[in-house]
This record gives C-alpha cells, sequence and structure tokens, in this order.
C-alpha cells in the first residue's frame, strides 16, 4: 500500500465526535446553511441560510436578530454581507458556497483542516495544540468535529479563539471559556 492510500485509509476510521475538554456544543440546529462570518473581535456569528439571516451570539446559542431576507442586491453569490441587529451598518466577511475563510488558528494554538479521505464527503479535524498535521502524522488521536454532511462550507474560529464554527448543510458550533482568561 503506497503512502497517500495508507494515510486515507487511517483518516477513513478516524472518530467523529465533540471537541474534547474545554471546548462545548452550543448549537447544531440551523439547516440551509450557505455562508458563516463572525463580526471582528466578537463572538457575533452572522449565519446566512436559505431562509435568510440570522446572529447567533456563538457562547451562549442565543439567536439575537434574525431576518427572512435573502436577496442581496448588490452581490448575490457574498463573500461579505450586511449585518442586522446588533451588527446593523456594518459589513461582515463570509465563508461558505462562494467561497471566503474564516480563521484557521486560536492565538493559543488551536487549529481546524478540512479532509477529504471519500470526497465529496468531507470531515473537519481539530487539532490541540502542539499536535502533530493528521495529514503528516494520520495515527494521531485528533477527532473529526464534524463529518458525514457532504462538503464543508466554512470551518474556523472567532476572532477570540472562544468559538468554533462548521457549516455544512448544517450549523455546527462549539466554544469554550475566554482563552485570554478575560
Amino acid at each position: 500500500m503506497t503512502d497517500i492510500a495508507h494515510t486515507v485509509q487511517l483518516l477513513r476510521v478516524k472518530q467523529v465526535g465533540d471537541p474534547p475538554s474545554p471546548w462545548r456544543v452550543v448549537r447544531q440546529l440551523i439547516a440551509g446553511v450557505t455562508a458563516v462570518g463572525f463580526a471582528p473581535r466578537t463572538d457575533l456569528l452572522l449565519v446566512l441560510s436559505h431562509s435568510g439571516r440570522g446572529v447567533l451570539d456563538a457562547v451562549t446559542g442565543d439567536v439575537v436578530a434574525r431576518s427572512d431576507d435573502t436577496d442581496f442586491e448588490d452581490d448575490p453569490y457574498p463573500v461579505s454581507a450586511p449585518g442586522i441587529g446588533p451588527l446593523e451598518g456594518q459589513r461582515i466577511a463570509v465563508a461558505g458556497l462562494w467561497g471566503g475563510g474564516l480563521r484557521a488558528f486560536t492565538p493559543d494554538g488551536w487549529w481546524v483542516t478540512v479532509i477529504a479521505p471519500d470526497w465529496p464527503e468531507e470531515g473537519v479535524v481539530l487539532v490541540p495544540p502542539d499536535a502533530p498535521d493528521p495529514l503528516e502524522d494520520p495515527t494521531a488521536s485528533q477527532l473529526v468535529v464534524a463529518g458525514g454532511y457532504g462538503p464543508v462550507r466554512a470551518a474556523g474560529f472567532s476572532d477570540t479563539g472562544r468559538t468554533l464554527v462548521v457549516a455544512t448543510t448544517r450549523l455546527h458550533v462549539w466554544t469554550r471559556p475566554d482563552p485570554s482568561g478575560a
């Protein structure tokens, strides 16, 4: 078996589950997600879906604003979108079906990567600080935190490093205590 085939085989058997402590599940109820983005320096998450826009407090899981508006006349394929509610008047960078990106690393060293051993099915691996890259060492014990839902539309962290979001056709959100200790 080639090194690549062996790596793919090892990635296929990775367990899917919730992230380890100190991470905890916040919310996984929103379906039809097309793009997501965090407001700068906050844990407020703008969620675009086939049924509108919402702002989620990603630490508590509370929906703090909601709009049924899905029409962005200025950009039908947004990588940024107008905020609503507490984000009114701001343009928020989003990642999803049309591109864009979220933070891949936290200030204290956690990181996420997308794997696709059975493309088009993808998964997201949460890697703790100082752990090896799962593609370089697939025997390392990193956990796939979201998988089996088709392509990953976005995966990444808030600027604070306190919140992790994975958008597939569903929204998956985890949080942890403020890593800065504030």
